[in-house]
């Protein structure tokens, strides 16, 4: 079970990691969490594309993340033909 202030510090850093559409360091936040047990899966293959297209869905659906953060993430979505849904 995790606790408050460890879901905190995650919830904040997977927000910084995500918005900043970097592959290699969300597989960092990725690697990391999984070894403090947040993750019990391996990431999916092919692991780039898979990785860009979650980061711009979840930026879309983030509280945190601003209009224009997300009117971004939908508009690169919907330009490769994904949706916006999780």
């Amino acid at each position: 079970m995790i606790n408050k202030s460890l879901f905190d510090g995650w919830l904040k850093e997977r927000d910084e990691v995500v918005k900043s559409y970097d592959i290699d360091a969300f597989k960092a936040f990725w690697h990391k969490w999984q070894k403090k047990g947040l993750y019990n899966k391996q990431m999916p293959l092919p692991q780039d594309e898979v990785i860009e297209i979650s980061m711009r869905k979840m930026v879309f659906n983030m509280a945190s993340a601003t209009e224009d953060e997300k009117k971004e993430a939908q508009t690169w979505l919907h330009e490769r033909g994904c949706s916006t849904e999780l």
